[in-house]
């Protein structure tokens, strides 16, 4: 057991060590530069009625990815700062429609100023705090943070429009539609060098990923109360970090956004080395890391389906999608947005008010799952480390199990306090549906008639609301029950037809043929390897491989 630290702290200040909330103008002050930081905000204010909208959001972007903000969903950020073949045509990745043009075209909304405030006063509803978090689901909430995880290895949107209508298909994906893990490995050790770690000895291919270290706080991670054993201080859990700025070094940065998601990744950095380890032990006679790799992206696709997917969307939609789904190795693909936009952003009515951390923290509010992953409060305190035998059915006992709230219309009201935001919860519900107003999407029964599945009633659409919320859905001749928003559609969906479980039909459908499309189409994925792929790694159920089963191979259910 590492030896602890010597500096006298209480056993409060190392449990609930808790940084000071700062105004912005404070924030702004303690950074590297501070007076041309200040001179830019001057700026903008000064330019505010000359600059159009965008080139504002970019400026604003600007700033919000310094110091302790860690802002990235949303932001605006200049295409030139990528390489140009992620964003120039032909060569870049691009969003496109799953929906057909007529569909669109009968079906979506009017952006019109009289229609925006209809859906913003919807997005208000959603976000109406005194709803309260709603009931909890059957979901392990570690499926959660997982879905934020795989989100950020296919999906990255920098330049789409809320204040004009745009075709989605000119705006460019920055990440690889492919379930690959890019934001892990990056692009490779000979290019991305510093995510990894080369051998001293050895065999030279054995390239194992950067693990960062932990500031001694005290115990924490798994173990304690009736779980696996005492609780060890855990030095070697958290990401690896630049010294003096703490900027996790990653593929993706929004894997460092919160602590859950934070350590999810850190998960999957030890579950590489650890089959990096066990082929050195096996005396793996080829390309260790090309080996590695290939385990680790094909159990980790084997997860999503087979787990994730399952789990969300339902066996038989699943199924049906692996059914009907074709597509050709190396064939076109434009990440669709009535996936990115709509039916995947049914996390965000996943997310708990407090979750139970480890048996040394036991319950905290979302706002310190956010707080305890920005400066000066990095490297990750050791007893901040996440026990995810309380997120996951991993078979290890733990005091209090986190399950995620139910897919519902209803926004957790702690999205508005989290460090830095205001009102988030509003912002985040009506962004999401102008968003799709603006780039023109079809409605849910839209989308319900293509894909010839019976649309919600109005009576189930209403089903269960608030009295204003349901007269909201009945004004303006009942337009938003005619022409419902895809993404509100997708969560009335779900917690009438899927109980708050699981996805209805269309929500289902839109997300399991998405992920099955990309599979397909990826010559390296496990669908399409030369042999019918089977889970080989250590697991529950020999011959499967499930998102407990990758915690517990890669050692972090374990004190």
């Amino acid at each position: 057991m590492p030896k602890k630290e010597t500096k006298k702290t209480t056993a409060a200040s190392r449990i609930d060590a808790r940084p000071t909330v700062k105004k912005p103008k404070d924030i702004v002050a303690g950074l590297s530069s501070a007076s041309r930081v200040v001179a830019i905000e001057t700026s903008l204010r000064q330019q505010k009625g000359t600059l159009p909208q965008i080139d504002r959001e970019k400026q604003a972007s600007a700033l919000a990815l310094r110091g302790n903000a860690k802002r990235f969903h949303g932001l605006k950020i200049p295409l030139r700062w990528f390489p140009w073949w992620r964003w120039r045509t032909p060569c870049s990745d691009k969003f496109g429609y799953m929906s057909s043009a007529a569909t669109r075209k009968a079906t979506k909304l009017p952006f019109d100023a009289a229609t925006i405030a209809l859906v913003e006063q919807l997005g208000d509803f959603m976000a109406d705090a005194t709803r309260g978090p709603g009931a909890a689901s059957t979901i392990p909430a570690g499926f959660t943070y997982f879905g934020q995880f795989v989100d950020h290895d296919i999906t990255l949107d920098v330049d789409s429009k809320l204040d004009v209508e745009q075709d989605a298909t000119t705006i460019p994906n920055m990440r690889s539609p492919a379930v690959d893990l890019d934001a892990v490995y990056g692009q490779g050790p000979a290019v991305d060098a510093f995510l990894y770690q080369f051998p001293a000895s050895g065999p030279p291919t054995a390239v194992r990923l950067l693990i960062g270290t932990n500031q001694n706080f005290g115990v924490g991670g798994p173990g304690g109360g009736d779980g696996t054993g005492p609780m060890n201080v855990q030095l070697n859990s958290d990401l690896p970090r630049a010294p003096t700025t703490n900027t996790a070094l990653l593929g993706d940065p929004r894997n460092d956004e919160n602590l859950i998601v934070s350590q999810l990744h850190h998960m999957m950095l030890k579950f590489h080395n650890k089959v990096i380890d066990g082929l050195v032990a096996a005396g793996f006679a080829g390309d260790i890391f090309v080996e590695a790799k290939r385990l680790v992206t094909h159990h980790y696709q084997w997860a999503v389906v087979h787990d994730f997917l399952r789990r969300i969307c339902g066996q038989t939609a699943v199924d049906a999608a692996m059914a009907s789904v074709t597509a050709a190795p190396g064939s076109a693909f434009a990440m669709p947005v009535e996936f990115s936009v709509a039916a995947y952003r049914f996390g965000h009515s996943m997310i708990r008010e407090e979750y139970w951390l480890n048996a040394e923290l036991r319950t905290k509010p979302m706002s310190d799952v956010f707080a305890f992953i920005r400066s000066p409060l990095l490297p990750v305190f050791s007893n901040w480390v996440v026990d995810f035998n309380a997120f996951f059915e991993t078979g290890f006992n733990v005091a209090v199990f986190n399950n995620a709230h139910q897919i519902d219309s209803v926004l957790a009201p702690a999205l508005d306090l989290l460090p830095g935001f205001s009102g988030m919860m509003a912002i985040l519900a009506k962004r999401n549906l102008i968003r799709g107003m603006a780039l023109g999407l079809p409605s849910g029964q839209g989308m319900a008639a293509q894909f010839g599945v019976a649309p919600l009633t109005a009576a189930e659409l209403k089903q269960g609301l608030p009295a204003g919320e349901a007269a909201l859905l009945d004004a303006s001749g009942g337009l938003l029950l005619q022409k419902t928003p895809l993404w509100y559609y997708v969560l009335r969906e779900a917690m009438v037809r899927g109980g708050g479980n699981q996805l209805g039909p269309v929500g289902a459908r839109i997300v399991a043929e998405t992920f099955v499309r990309m599979l397909k189409r990826d010559s390296d994925s496990y669908l399409n390897a030369a042999a019918p792929f089977t889970p080989t790694l250590n697991s529950a159920v020999p011959g499967d491989f499930t998102v407990a089963d990758l915690a517990n191979f890669s050692g972090v259910t374990v004190p």
